[in-house]
């Protein structure tokens, strides 16, 4: 059944959400952690006279580590602006948990994980000494444990004002389409998000 939600709507049903990337670089060469974890809950009675009580679950995480290589790093325009591009690929482990109570009946739907490719490109440009604009794609699935496709795509900007710190900030898209079968029947999570991201850098 087709659900769509506004941002409004998410944040009400918001359970727990946290991500987080390292990253660890030796001149051309980098090493990628990437975490993801989020919940939505929604509970309450049905409509009728029984009003049978009802509880919905839905949450996904994963853990993914990339190698990662630079395949440009020069700078660009009359002011030698700095620029890189890196290529990234590496496995994921997705989890994905989908569970529906009503009432005393049996719960439906189920708790399944699977290992996957994943592939990616970013792309970084120095705008003057605070501002840099990134640009990166990932690609994963590939009918991996169930996944046909798992695409996410950002685009945004750091403002860097100390030499340590970065806030972050842009607008990303976030698609999957991954089914299976289990003993109770079809399991399928096909969604698709976008809206604005805001975050915070650390480098050391």
């Amino acid at each position: 059944m087709p659900i769509d939600l506004d941002l409004g709507d998410v944040l009400d049903l918001l359970d727990f959400a946290a991500a987080g990337r390292y990253e660890a670089w030796n001149n051309d060469f980098g090493l990628i952690f990437d975490a993801n974890y989020v919940a939505i809950e929604a509970d309450g009675n049905l409509p009728g006279p029984a009003g049978a009580a009802f509880d919905v679950t839905v949450r996904q995480k994963w853990l993914a580590l990339l190698g990662a290589y630079r395949i440009a790093n020069g700078t660009y325009g009359d002011n030698s602006r700095r620029y890189a591009v890196d290529l990234q690929g590496g496995v994921r482990y997705n989890n994905l948990k989908q569970e529906v109570n009503i009432g005393p009946a049996p719960t439906a739907g189920g708790d399944e994980g699977w290992w996957e490719p994943v592939v990616g490109a970013r792309g970084m440009w120095r705008l003057n000494d605070k501002w840099t604009t990134i640009a990166s794609v990932d690609v994963g699935g590939f009918g991996a444990g169930g996944n046909d496709l798992q695409v996410g795509a950002n685009v945004g900007f750091d403002y860097q004002p100390w030499d340590n710190t970065a806030i972050t900030f842009g607008y990303r898209y976030y698609s999957m389409d991954y089914s299976t079968t289990l003993s109770g029947g079809a399991f399928a999570y096909d969604t698709t998000q976008h809206g604005p991201y805001v975050g915070v850098k650390f480098f050391f």
